[in-house]
């Protein structure tokens, strides 16, 4: 009765080799994004995340989400950006600049990326997610 967890990021263009011999082996459970979990909100509040925040994560990464997953020939379901991102580990004094700071240095640069060859569309949503 030993379970043995391994994670990993489908995204990761590199595990795409390894990723077959892996799925032969071991059973697969996917992990949705949880931006809409009561855990996750509970969170962000206890870390000093004001609601207006918490709730424009929810929304706005639910829409770049929703693009990502629907962007089938380039990106897919695989692609969408977790929750992780957003889970501080200490109070956040200034919640603003905290979120930007997120988009500017770890979601931006993610999406560009996944848009290299399309660098607007990243620039768009980043523009989005800030607005």
């Amino acid at each position: 009765n030993l379970y043995i967890l391994g994670m990993m990021n489908t995204a990761d263009r590199s595990l795409s080799l390894v990723d077959y011999a892996l799925r032969r082996r071991f059973a697969f459970i996917t992990m949705e994004p949880l931006y809409s979990s009561p855990k996750f909100k509970e969170h962000l509040e206890s870390q000093g995340i004001p609601v207006d925040i918490l709730n424009r994560i929810v929304s706005r990464m639910g829409e770049l989400n929703q693009a990502i997953g629907s962007d089938r020939t380039n990106l897919g379901p695989g692609f969408r950006i977790g929750h992780s991102f957003f889970t501080p580990t200490e109070p956040v004094i200034e919640p603003n600049a905290w979120y930007r700071r997120v988009v500017e240095t770890e979601i931006h640069p993610l999406l560009e990326e996944y848009w290299f060859d399309a660098p607007e569309t990243a620039d768009q949503w980043r523009d989005q997610l800030l607005g």
